[in-house]
């Protein structure tokens, strides 16, 4: 198969603080030592072997020099995930709007936030790998995810 792995994500910010803040504090991704110098503010961030490239000032704007509004074409970025439970805590004591679901056909619990940029992520949690003793999604009606709705 020609494509073996996806590389990077790039996400545009008009607030890299913010964004920073959001996928290093609250999803525990790391900045990487390796972006190189560029013309443009940004991060890059690691988790895994794949990369978040986050562009900021001039590299939020496309070449028309206008910015589209929340994701463009693309709808969201799916990742899997370790620890539900913490994850689900990290979220409220950050704030962070969520939504969660369990399919149970799957075998997955879920749970979806939006990046101060609108990018909607989604994580996902193989119950079978998770800690003897996770609760997992228990939902209420504000929590409860809609598919393709948030």
């Amino acid at each position: 198969m020609p494509i073996t792995d996806i590389i990077h994500v790039a996400i545009k910010t008009m607030d890299l603080e913010a964004t920073n803040k959001f996928y290093s504090e609250v999803l525990e991704m790391t900045f990487s030592p390796l972006r190189p110098p560029m013309h443009v503010p940004g991060s890059w961030l690691d988790f895994n072997k794949t990369q978040l490239h986050i562009l900021a000032g001039d590299g939020a704007y496309g070449p028309d020099q206008t910015r589209e509004p929340i994701t463009g074409s693309i709808d969201h970025l799916a990742v899997h995930a370790t620890g539900y439970d913490a994850m689900k805590q990290r979220l409220i004591d950050h704030d962070v709007d969520y939504r969660e679901n369990d399919i149970t056909t799957s075998g997955l619990w879920q749970l979806f936030v939006r990046d101060p940029n609108g990018v909607v992520i989604e994580m996902n949690f193989r119950k079978a790998d998770e800690p003897e003793g996770s609760v997992g999604p228990k939902p209420d009606a504000a929590h409860q995810y809609d598919f393709g709705r948030f």
